[in-house]
């Protein structure tokens, strides 16, 4: 295990009730409404597929919704950083002290990521951040676990992914990734080359490897 290669809505801290929020407060300007099935299609992202479901929905263009729940998530960010997820302090801490390499993957864009890690006094910590907007394709294409293994100089099985979403693992694993499931709200199969957890509370480095090990051979064997 050479990189830890990080998701960031749901799965590094907790802001899927912020984008909830701001996806109702933008339909509710525009005459729509937002409802919990309607949540649970967005979570995962990308933000892109998101916009433009949220465009048709509310009949209104997808650049304007765009905008605004860009101004409004990025506003959330720098007033008030949002909680990292529980587990995630240590094993940061305990990454930056070994040889680890981290990435930040994620299907929101750069500025919102860019944002959420300062506000968070996270940026230290991640070597790499790939972001939606990055590349022509995101998540749930293989490309960005691609291409943050690219830029750390990282082979695909010496990573391990840490996703909370279908669309996040749908990725992860079409790169061929070992991945961490931590699905909350989301309902989640087992699938190969991937392991569900409910929490990363109390788990450290060696946990991870022993893991990661698992989950090669899974992909090894087959």
């Amino acid at each position: 295990m050479r990189a830890l290669l990080i998701d960031m809505d749901g799965t590094l801290v907790e802001t899927e009730t912020r984008w909830w929020q701001a996806e109702i407060d933008v339909m509710q300007k525009h005459g729509s409404t937002w409802d919990i099935d309607d949540q649970n299609l967005a979570i995962g992202g990308p933000l892109s597929a998101v916009v433009d479901y949220m465009a048709d929905k509310s009949k209104t263009e997808a650049e304007n919704i765009y905008q605004e729940l860009v101004d409004s998530m990025y506003k959330s960010f720098t007033e008030v950083a949002p909680e990292l997820q529980p587990g995630w302090s240590d094993i940061l801490n305990q990454a930056k002290k070994s040889d680890l390499q981290i990435a930040l993957v994620t299907a929101s864009n750069r500025l919102l990521a860019e944002a959420l890690l300062k506000s968070s006094n996270l940026e230290k910590h991640f070597d790499v951040v790939v972001a939606s907007d990055d590349l022509p394709r995101t998540k749930p294409h293989p490309d960005p676990y691609l291409h943050a293994a690219k830029l750390l100089g990282v082979e695909v099985l010496d990573c391990l992914v840490f996703e909370d979403s279908n669309t996040g693992v749908t990725s992860s694993l079409a790169a061929k990734m070992p991945t961490i499931a931590l699905p909350g709200r989301v309902l989640l199969d087992e699938r190969r080359g991937m392991k569900i957890l409910q929490t990363l509370k109390g788990m450290n480095l060696q946990d991870l490897e022993k893991i990661h090990k698992e989950l090669v051979k899974e992909w090894q064997d087959h």
